[in-house]
Order: C-alpha cells, then structure tokens, then sequence
C-alpha cells in the first residue's frame, strides 16, 4: 500500500469525524464552523508542501574546494531546485565513520541516504542491512538489493577520448595519467586512456603515477616531467593536477567540471567528467510520484552522465576535428574500446580477436594493457582516508 494513498485515506477519515462532529453538536455557531474549516484547510495545505523525502549525502571530501566532491556537491543543489524533495549532507567522512554518519542522517529524519564517493563502496552493503526501512543510492556499484539502488558510470569512456586528444598533442608520445586509486574504476579508466592514446601512435606509452593528496601529486607530476611525458591526464579528485601542470607549463587534461574556469588554465587541452544531477532528479521524481525502486543504473557518453568537453585554445588543430569524429561513436557503442585482442604489460593474451568484453569484466577489471608503463612507485604516503573530525549535517 503506497504512502500517498495512506495520506489520502487518512484524510477522507479525518473529513468524515468532522463531519459527524459537526452534527453531533448541533449548537456550534458559524464563527466556530469557520474557524474549523480554516485551520482544516491549512493543514492540508502544510502537508501538500511538505518534502515526501529527505536525502541525506555523506561525502569523503570537502564540498568547499573545487574537486570531485564539490562537483557531487553542486550538482545536488541543481537538481534540488526542480523537485519537491530535501536534502542535506555531511561532508570529510572517511570510510571508518560512514556508519556514524548513516545514524545521524536517519535521526535527522532521513528517508534516503546517497553515498557521494566510490571510496564507500565496500561499506554501504554491511550498514544497508542494519537499516532495512531506509533506502541507498550507492555510487561506484552494479549490484543493487533490496534497499541498494546501484549507481555507476563508464567514465572510462570520457578517459578513452582523452587519451586520443593527449596522444594527437604530444611530441614524445609518451603520456602520463596521475590517478588516484580511490577513484572510479581507475584500472579501466588507464585502460581506456592507454588504448585512446594507441589510436594515434601504435607505440604511444602510457606512463601511471599514483598520488592523492595535493603534495604527492606534485611529486607525480615532476616524476612524470622527467620521464619525457609532454602531456599528462588527471584521474584525481582534487584539481591539483590541472592546476600545478599549469604552473610547470605541462600540456594537461582535466577530470573535473572546468566550465566556469577553463579560461585560467591557458595549458588545460580539454576535460572529462560526470554530471549526475539529470539522475538525481529522476530519483527525486520517482520518489515524488512513490515509484522508487531499487534498481541499477549506468551513467555513459550515450545518456548524457559522461560529459567531454570541447577542445581548448591550448590544443592543436585539428583536436577538435579529431572529437567530433571519435565521441559520437563512443557514445552510440559503434567505437567499443575494449575489443579484439588484447595483451597485458606482460604480453599474454587476455582476450582473444574479435571478442568484445562485457560490462562486467570492464568493472572488474585488474590489469593494465599493453601499453602502461608501471615502472613509477606510489607516490600515496597519505591515508586512504580524511583525518577524523566531528561530523555535523548541513543543508
């Protein structure tokens, strides 16, 4: 039995005891019928506005900086302003205390909890099962339950097209990706960068650097520098890549929303990046209308989710010509990156000629391609997680 439809019977219910009311006592004067009816009305009036549902977001980082999860972030306040729904948010959580945080969002009243960072992933499910009448929206997964709505994207798709754009902008034909672990789906995510970049040289390497925090990534983008990499991706969730790349004078390529700043970075090629409030208002419209289910999403090229932007004035010509061609064949599937065969760094054989590899073994994948060079160690000394903090709700 639906909410609404409870809310409606409730109603009716509450009509017929004022009316039986209203005839009991017959003595009533219309003063009295008026007044009634004027604070029935209002009632009504309240519920009609009140929010069918409270979202509560628990993000790993700061909403403040310009990173991933301020992008998360923004793009939960746009798709707030169309619906019905409220949504609040606690942010700088790391993964020990995404319990804690689940508590103080449901005590605060709240229907849904979204997960704002792949780096939950793994804690969703346990916690999930502890709140049965609570429903998730988990990011970073393909496996819903029965309260688990199972949101992820093919950003490995965007990272595709940027490997061909930084390949075409090389001289040396040696790339370098700084990525942080955390993230999406980072070994397709290199994957794909590394077969982008194999489009336009056969013998374009693809060099890895693993950082996170702010200073490691600076170590990793010098690392790259002196290797030979003339042009470098960023797979991070803080804009340092882009921004240090800009001060070396390095060719870079974003993984952040730069749409209202790509002006200050007379060195960023072009960017890539996922812009999820067009599925958070479907949610918020499902629950609305009470049809929210839990079911599984993928966000792509083809639906909008996986967005690519433009070729920037510090590309050459011809990059943009290059794009317009690749992307619309990405997104319709016509260009299928992991297809044919394909060999890992050591040589062997890891899918044959003319197969193409399902969805699932892209996610799940645990090797690097032909391609990558590995030979850079970590430069991650940080923990996988922010420091502790008291964790407070905010709208």
């Amino acid at each position: 039995m639906s909410i609404k439809w409870l809310k409606y019977a409730a109603a009716a219910m509450a009509l017929c005891m004022t009316l039986t009311s209203l005839t009991a006592c017959s003595g009533s004067t219309e003063s009295e019928e008026s007044e009634e009816s004027t604070s029935e009305t209002s009632s009504e009036s309240a519920e009609e506005t009140e929010p069918v549902a409270k979202l509560g977001f628990i993000y790993n980082g700061s909403v403040d900086e310009f990173s991933f999860t301020g992008d998360c972030n923004k793009q939960r306040i746009a798709a707030q302003q169309y619906s019905n729904i409220e949504s609040e948010y606690i942010e700088n959580v790391n993964v020990a205390d995404f319990e804690k945080a689940v508590k103080l969002l449901v005590e605060d009243g709240c229907t849904h909890i979204v997960s704002g960072s792949p780096a939950f992933s793994h804690a969703i499910n346990p916690v999930s099962q502890s709140y049965m009448n609570i429903n998730f929206i988990d990011y970073g997964s393909s496996t819903r339950s029965v309260n688990i709505y199972a949101y992820t994207e093919s950003i490995y798709q965007g990272a595709y097209v940027a490997g061909v754009a930084a390949a075409f902008n090389s001289e040396s034909e040696k790339i370098g990706i700084v990525v942080d672990p955390v993230m999406l789906y980072s070994v397709p995510v290199v994957n794909a960068a590394a077969l982008g970049t194999q489009i336009v040289y056969s013998t374009a390497t693809l060099v890895t650097a693993t950082a996170r925090e702010d200073g490691e990534i600076r170590k990793a983008v010098d690392a790259l520098a002196n290797m030979g990499c003339d042009v470098i991706i960023s797979y991070t969730q803080s804009a340092e890549t882009v921004e240090y790349c800009n001060k070396k004078g390095i060719k870079v390529i974003g993984n952040l929303d730069y749409s209202e700043n790509a002006g200050d970075y007379e060195n960023l090629l072009m960017y890539f990046y996922s812009s999820r409030d067009s599925f958070y208002l479907s949610q918020y419209k499902s629950m609305q209308l009470d049809e929210w289910q839990p079911e599984s999403y993928m966000g792509t090229l083809g639906n909008g989710v996986v967005n690519v932007s433009d070729a920037l004035s510090a590309a050459k010509n011809g990059t943009q010509d290059i794009m317009n061609n690749l992307i619309p064949k990405v997104a319709s599937g016509r260009a299928y990156i992991f297809i044919d065969q394909l060999k890992d760094v050591n040589g062997t054989i890891m899918q044959r000629e003319g197969v193409a590899m399902a969805t699932s073994d892209i996610l799940s994948m645990n090797w690097y391609v032909l391609g990558v060079d590995l030979s850079l160690d970590s430069f991650i000394e940080s923990k996988n997680t922010p420091d502790i903090s008291e964790l407070v709700i905010k709208k």
